[in-house]
C-alpha cells in the first residue's frame, strides 16, 4: 500500500501492479527507458475516446479497459491481456479506477524483427505448423503465470542501466515467445508472416502508416495489396471494419487530434496530416469527433 496525495491509502492488488506503480510516477502515460515499453496510471475512470493503437501487447494490472473496433467491443483486465496486430484508429475507455484503487497497465510494442527471429527458430525446431487463418486483428487472451513473471522481471530492469541493456532484450523475447505459444499467437505471427487472415491487408496498413500525409487513392492502395480495388475494399473492410479510404481519413484525423491535444495549432495539425484545405479539415474533424479543432485545442491548454 501507498498513500495518495489526498492522504488516503492506495490499494494495489497484485505484484504486477506494485511493480508498475514504482515507475509510473505520474497520471496518464509514463514512457520508460526500455524501447516500446510504456506504463499507464489513472486515478479516474476515462470515458470512451478516440485513440490510435499500435501493434502491441497490452496488459492491465488493476482496473479494466475496453476498446471498440468499429461496432465490436473487446475488453481486458488483470486476467486477460490484449494482442493488437495492426495500427488501428479505435476508441477506448478505462473502467473501475479511483484514487484509492487506480487503473494500472502497460503496453509493449511488437518488435517485428525480434518476432521474426523467434518464428524462424520455432519453425526450425518443430516444423512450420498450420496456424489459424483469422480475420481478427485484436483479441484478448488469458494471462499466464510465465508471461506475468516475464513482465515483472522486465519492469525490474528499469532500476539498473546495466540490467536494462543486457537483460531487457531477452525478457522482451520471453514475452513474445509466451504470446506466440498462446491460443492467439497467430495474431502476433500475422505481424510478420506472409500467410492468410489479417496479414493480407497488413502491407497496406503499413503503407498507410508511413504515407498518410501524402495524397492516397484506392488504386494506389490496391497496387500495394496486389488486388483489384473492389477486392481490397472487401478484404480491408472485413479486417478493419471500415473501407480503405475511410481508414486513411480516420488515421489522419486521429493523428491530428493527438497533435491538438499536445498543443499544436489547428492549421499546423491540418497540414501535417495531409489536408491542403484547413476549412475541409475543420468540417471533417467536427463531423468525425463531434468537437471542432479549436474546442479540442482549448481543452488541451485549459
Amino acid at each position: 500500500m501507498r498513500l495518495s496525495e489526498l492522504g488516503e491509502e492506495v490499494v494495489i492488488d497484485s505484484d504486477l501492479g506494485r511493480a508498475i506503480l514504482r515507475f509510473a510516477d505520474q497520471e496518464g502515460v509514463n514512457p520508460t527507458s526500455v524501447d516500446g515499453f510504456t506504463l499507464y496510471r489513472s486515478a479516474t475512470a476515462m470515458p470512451r475516446m478516440p485513440v490510435v493503437y499500435e501493434p502491441s501487447i497490452c496488459v492491465v494490472a488493476q482496473g479494466r479497459k475496453r476498446i471498440y473496433v468499429g461496432e465490436q467491443a473487446q475488453g481486458y483486465d488483470p486476467d486477460n491481456y490484449l494482442i493488437n496486430s495492426l495500427t488501428m484508429p479505435i476508441e477506448a475507455e478505462v473502467l473501475d479506477a479511483s484514487a484509492q484503487h487506480p487503473y494500472l497497465g502497460l503496453s509493449l510494442t511488437i518488435d517485428r524483427n525480434l518476432v521474426s527471429q523467434l518464428l524462424l527458430e520455432m519453425d526450425a525446431q518443430h516444423g512450420r505448423a498450420e496456424h489459424a487463418r483469422s480475420a481478427d486483428i485484436v483479441s484478448a487472451s488469458a494471462l499466464t503465470e510465465r508471461l506475468l513473471l516475464s513482465l515483472i522481471r522486465l519492469l525490474d530492469t528499469l532500476t539498473d542501466p546495466m540490467d536494462r541493456q543486457i537483460l531487457a532484450p531477452s525478457l522482451k523475447r520471453e514475452v513474445f515467445y509466451e504470446v506466440l505459444k498462446g491460443p492467439h499467437g497467430h495474431l502476433l505471427r500475422n505481424c510478420v508472416a506472409n500467410h492468410g487472415g489479417a496479414n493480407r491487408i497488413a502491407p497496406v496498413v503499413h503503407f498507410i502508416e508511413q504515407n498518410y500525409q501524402r495524397p492516397l487513392d484506392i488504386d494506389t492502395l490496391a497496387r500495394i495489396a496486389g488486388m483489384s480495388p473492389s477486392s481490397l475494399h472487401e478484404h480491408f473492410k472485413q479486417v478493419t471494419s471500415m473501407p480503405p479510404m475511410q481508414f486513411v481519413k480516420s488515421l489522419r484525423l486521429h493523428r491530428a487530434r493527438a497533435m491538438l491535444m499536445s498543443g499544436n495549432q489547428a492549421g499546423e495539425a491540418s497540414y501535417r496530416v495531409g489536408y491542403s484545405s484547413p476549412s475541409q479539415f475543420s468540417r471533417e474533424f467536427k463531423r468525425f469527433f463531434g468537437d471542432s479543432p479549436s474546442q479540442v485545442l482549448a481543452t488541451s491548454v485549459s
